[in-house]
């Protein structure tokens, strides 16, 4: 069956700014850099927030090496969300939890969804060209990126959501899906012909980043 027509994007005309970290020794300047490389929400005509209605189309099945990331972090649903946590056994955060994932088949990545941004190859915002095994990040108007997810295909994900408890499904088309659709920011893409697109971590690691905050999105 098509997914049902979905509903709303929001398209705003600012920029996402980084927060200040200057506690842990990390510049503001330091961080926006992260999320502008990151990309940015689609700016519109004029200042206000406008909708558009998008449908999220089907996706390609996906290749081998998704279908083995894919198939990874199915093992760990109902793994139970903990900031800062990145094993089974501790918990998950939404980073700790994509970094588990993609580490166990050879794909290394850094800690934070702020630095994960910054991985593989930026990928276009629109559903039509996301591939299973593409990671979704997110962030609030204004903010820097706070969360992320592994892109399942067919407008579903599978990430460790604060606002779930754990490690889950979500289906962009449903309305459960709604802040997640208006607040993603960034995709990339990390994996392609078999190999991994990812720089060396030397590269993308930003010394002294906090943890991921839990997401917003609404329980």
């Amino acid at each position: 069956m098509a997914p049902p027509s979905r509903w709303l994007i929001v398209i705003s005309a600012s920029l996402l700014s980084g927060c200040a970290q200057g506690s842990l020794g990390v510049s503001p300047g330091t961080v926006l850099s992260t999320i502008i490389l990151a990309g940015s929400r689609i700016p519109s005509s004029d200042s206000r927030t406008t909708t558009i209605p998008v449908r999220i189309p089907r996706s390609p099945a996906p290749s081998a090496i998704a279908s083995r990331v894919l198939n990874t972090a199915n093992d760990y649903v109902g793994v139970k969300y903990t900031w800062g946590g990145n094993t089974p056994q501790s918990g998950f955060d939404c980073s700790g939890f994509t970094k588990y994932v993609f580490a166990r088949q050879g794909i290394q990545l850094p800690r934070t969804s702020r630095e994960q941004a910054r991985a593989g190859v930026k990928v276009a915002p629109d559903f039509k060209v996301f591939l299973p095994g593409d990671i979704l990040l997110f962030a609030e108007r204004g903010e820097a990126i706070s969360h992320v997810a592994i892109y399942v295909g067919n407008g579903e994900i599978i990430h460790s959501s604060s606002g779930y408890g754990g490690v889950n499904y979500l289906d962009l088309n449903t309305s459960a899906g709604d802040w997640y659709v208006q607040s993603l920011v960034a995709v990339r893409r990390l994996v392609s012909n078999g190999r991994s697109l990812v720089q060396p971590l030397s590269l993308l690691t930003i010394p002294g980043l906090p943890f991921d905050p839990p997401d917003r999105a609404p329980r």
